[in-house]
């Protein structure tokens, strides 16, 4: 056990299977395949939404972050909605999809054009919706 009283995270050497060890009297522990890890993140994930302290709608530019760096990424449109499906994908999460509205859209990429052709309009260049 950790001198923290946090839970331990542990990989075994295969990289293929999770322990996750809490320190209780005597301590558990869960052995998680990756399958299960997924389903234990989406899970939580689910629950985390309805959560009392939800996340900030909003977002401070500027702020340090542990980004993806070039994820893949996918986009289609959804016939049936009108609405631009955007699927990215997280390492540590697996593909994410979010669907947006034709509007929504049109400003993300007229944002990323002008971030890309380094307007100097700064304000123009971070917006969010």
């Amino acid at each position: 056990m950790n001198e923290n009283d946090e839970p331990e995270w542990e990989l075994d050497e295969e990289l293929s299977t999770l322990t996750i060890t809490f320190p209780t009297d005597p301590p558990v522990a869960l052995v998680l395949d990756a399958e299960a890890v997924s389903e234990l993140i989406e899970g939580a994930g689910q629950v985390r939404a309805k959560m009392r302290t939800p996340h900030s709608e909003d977002w401070q530019g500027g702020q340090m972050v542990d980004a993806v760096l070039d994820p893949r990424w996918y986009s289609e449109p959804d016939v049936l909605l009108e609405e631009s499906l955007l699927h990215i994908r997280d390492p540590r999460f697996g593909w994410l999809h979010y669907a947006l509205p034709r509007e929504s859209a049109k400003a993300l990429g007229k944002l990323l054009l002008r971030q890309v052709k380094g307007s100097a309009e700064d304000e123009e260049r971070h917006r969010s919706n």
